[in-house]
């Protein structure tokens, strides 16, 4: 298969054969399919140690055991979750303590005091206080560094570029009614009104309404107390003018417009700024937990990530229904 051959000034080549070369360019080749099939079949979190760990977030590591025990020991909410929808929130949870420790916000004052007051009110020593305050320091720096996130100043020009529909109030009308017996008692009524007889003169002679006697006053009234188009027909009415509402076995009624509600403009641009400010605070938090996870070291249990992608789309799913 070799051959070695001497050329001029004792120079030396070997000589190998086609068969010979096509055998070690094979050789590679299985090796290289032998390898591929060791990295596509061999469990590197068990190699590693990371079989029981459920995250790893920044400084801080959970695993599958502890993770079920916080779901444990966090309130009912927690425990109505199943366990992919937890470890998805928990995930967050541990994003925003790390951003939280990147803003300093687990060296101020009034955090490292809530701590003191927490180890205080708890009797440590076994393992589950111990868990216990560790699921507490995280919350609270979560929560701090939402706080601190979400109600950063603003611009007053950042808030305006938030368009935001304010729900519109329940509309009422304050109303009178008068009922007669049938069309022909409705036709004479509404032709003495167009001649000029006001309403109290008119209630007085013609009401069968038990209201009769209060001058057919039946208070502020909304769309669900008549029947469909009624209350539509009323709005579009003018003040002090008597229209005809619905008929049914009592007979006819007939309504005027007591008085409209007033509109008070400052609530409505209170109303509408609460909620630009709501807006505004959910696209922070948003932008944030983004940035947060595309700079902070993170790993995820695959089987975890597998249920947390299948949640996010339920949850999607829901909101747009």
């Amino acid at each position: 298969m070799f051959e070695k051959i001497t050329l001029l000034d004792d120079h030396h080549m070997i000589l190998v054969s086609r068969r010979m070369v096509f055998a070690v360019i094979g050789a590679l080749l299985s090796l290289t399919f032998l390898l591929m099939l060791f990295f596509l079949h061999v469990d590197f979190d068990y190699l590693l140690g990371r079989k029981d760990l459920a995250m790893k977030v920044g400084q801080t590591t959970i695993t599958l055991e502890e993770l079920n025990q916080i779901q444990a020991i966090s309130g009912v909410k927690a425990k109505k979750l199943d366990a992919a929808a937890f470890a998805s929130e928990f995930f967050d949870t541990l994003l925003y303590a790390e951003g939280g420790r990147r803003l300093g916000l687990d060296r101020r004052p009034d955090f490292i005091r809530k701590i003191a007051i927490f180890d205080q009110a708890v009797a440590k020593g076994d393992a589950k206080e111990t868990l216990s305050r560790a699921v507490f320091l995280i919350e609270e720096l979560a929560a701090a560094a939402r706080r601190e996130v979400s109600e950063a100043s603003y611009h007053p020009a950042e808030l305006a570029e938030i368009k935001v529909n304010a729900p519109s109030p329940v509309q009422r009308l304050h109303l009178k009614t008068i009922l007669v017996a049938g069309e022909e008692a409705a036709q004479q009524l509404l032709a003495e009104h167009d001649a000029g007889a006001v309403f109290a003169d008119l209630n007085a002679s013609w009401s069968l309404s038990l209201y009769r006697g209060v001058g057919g006053d039946i208070g502020w009234k909304s769309a669900g107390d008549f029947p469909p188009g009624v209350f539509e027909k009323l709005l579009e009415a003018g003040d002090d003018k008597i229209v005809r509402g619905f008929a049914d076995e009592a007979g006819i009624h007939l309504y005027m417009i007591a008085a409209r509600p007033k509109i008070d403009q400052a609530q409505q641009e209170k109303a509408e700024r609460e909620l630009q400010l709501r807006e505004l605070r959910r696209r922070r938090l948003m932008k944030y937990i983004i940035e947060l996870r595309n700079s902070v070291d993170y790993w995820v249990n695959p089987v975890l990530q597998v249920r947390c992608q299948t949640v996010q789309r339920a949850d999607t799913t829901d909101s747009s229904q």
